[in-house]
């Protein structure tokens, strides 16, 4: 298989079938693919923004919060976890993969990494968040405030 994008769309333990979407096809961004399956469970979007392999809060974001079964098993209760990563190592992504996340990164104007966005299924932004400590109960605790937000 390809260079498979590492992260660019990392669904977490997400049931619908990525398949059924033509997740292969050429340009047919991560975001559209999240839009559709966000509108079909009627759930929002969560993108994290994140260099998996060099960025010391993003790495620490991921063990403590993102990378525990407590946060994966929570948060697709709510939303579609979408992984745009900025990795150094540029081979352990597509060409195709590097472009839609940097076109994503400018889109929503993402200061630095990490960056979480909280994003209804149209793709509308309406909260923004980082490393946030105290694992991940606080975390998702913290999304819940923020989806309280959501207009």
């Amino acid at each position: 298989m390809k260079k498979l994008i590492k992260a660019s769309i990392i669904l977490a333990v997400i049931t619908f079938p990525i398949s059924a979407l033509s997740c292969g096809k050429k340009g047919v961004s991560p975001l559209e693919i999240a839009k559709i399956m966000a509108a079909q469970k009627g759930k929002d979007i969560l993108l994290k923004f994140t260099g998996s392999d060099w960025c010391p809060w993003c790495i620490r974001l991921e063990n403590e919060v993102f990378g525990t079964e407590l946060f994966k098993e929570e948060v697709t209760k709510h939303f579609v976890l979408l992984v745009l990563d900025f990795p150094r190592d540029e081979s352990l992504l597509s060409r195709q993969a590097i472009r839609q996340n940097e076109k994503l990164y400018r889109g929503y104007g993402v200061p630095g990494l990490p960056t979480v966005i909280l994003a209804d299924a149209e793709g509308g932004e309406y909260a923004r968040t980082g490393y946030q400590e105290g694992g991940p109960k606080k975390y998702l605790e913290h999304l819940e405030e923020l989806r309280k937000l959501k207009p």
